[in-house]
């Protein structure tokens, strides 16, 4: 009876430990980004990849996550410093990217930014979708998940690009102002990983989310790695930047754009970049 019991005892302390070990550690994310989407002129396609892929990690424990590009992320950028500049801002895709912090039990996210060597600190209550659960299940890095999706309302920024000496083709991705666009939003989650977190301001579901199909295949964002072993000293709330809402954070970036038009733009890579009024 003794044996029985101590059985019993050490099978509770097993699942309680790895329930534990559930509720925190790191998630990589592989974000693959179609750029054919938005860019259809066949000269700008023939300078850049297809797609444009990057890595990111998440943080996470019972209370508080932490979303950021990959510190194992070091390769060289593709789409960074092609082509001599003539002229114009340099420009980096990886130094936009964001921080973004959630405290969990208050459902307040701090998002930290740098865009124009101007940084920001985004300050606002967690997003929340309305999500469907559907019965479709599929497995990511050895995790079982389920399906949900969500319909969601996305910035898009347009612009004309200019290739080589000065001129200028329209492609998909081009206009002086910050447009709204309506767009279906898949995600995979996994109630194995107790824990409503996922990448960048995306939760509310009963598990982990370890990927996002948004727009079809636009971007797609897996997660390929997922270990107990995390910094957590570095799970902690950014403080840099001017604090600011959401709304405040658009209406700066319009005005980022509309300085951009009056300024005659930047470059990315050996790619111009100019503000349209088309």
């Amino acid at each position: 009876m003794k044996k029985v019991l101590l059985l019993v005892a050490v099978i509770i302390a097993s699942v309680t430990m790895l329930a534990a070990q559930a509720k925190e550690g790191k998630i990589v994310y592989e974000r693959k980004v179609n750029m054919y989407k938005s860019i259809t002129d066949p000269e700008m396609r023939a300078r850049i990849p297809e797609f444009r892929t990057d890595k990111f990690e998440l943080l996470y424990n019972g209370t508080s996550s932490l979303y950021r590009p990959s510190t194992d992320d070091e390769g060289p950028d593709p789409f960074a410093n092609n082509g001599g500049d003539r002229g114009g801002q340099r420009f980096n895709f990886r130094g936009m990217e964001a921080t973004t912090f959630t405290d969990i039990p208050n459902a307040v996210q701090y998002e930290a930014r740098a865009i124009m060597e101007k940084e920001f600190l985004i300050v606002d209550s967690l997003k929340t979708y309305k999500w469907k659960i559907s019965g479709e299940t599929k497995t990511i890095a050895k995790y079982v998940c389920k399906k949900a999706t969500a319909m969601i309302t996305a910035p898009q920024v347009t612009m004309r690009m200019g290739i080589g000496g000065g001129r200028n083709r329209d492609t998909t991705a081009g206009a002086n102002t910050i447009k709204m666009k309506e767009t279906e939003l898949v995600v995979w989650y996994t109630d194995e990983i107790p824990v409503s977190v996922g990448p960048d301001n995306y939760s509310g579901l009963p598990g982990a989310i370890l990927e996002i199909d948004m727009d079809n295949g636009a971007t797609v964002t897996t997660a390929v790695e997922i270990t107990a072993k995390y910094p957590k000293k570095e799970l902690v709330q950014p403080t840099k930047g001017e604090k600011m809402t959401r709304v405040q954070f658009m209406d700066s970036m319009r005005k980022i754009m509309e300085d951009m038009q009056k300024g005659g733009g930047f470059r990315m890579g050996g790619v111009s970049i100019r503000a349209s009024n088309n």
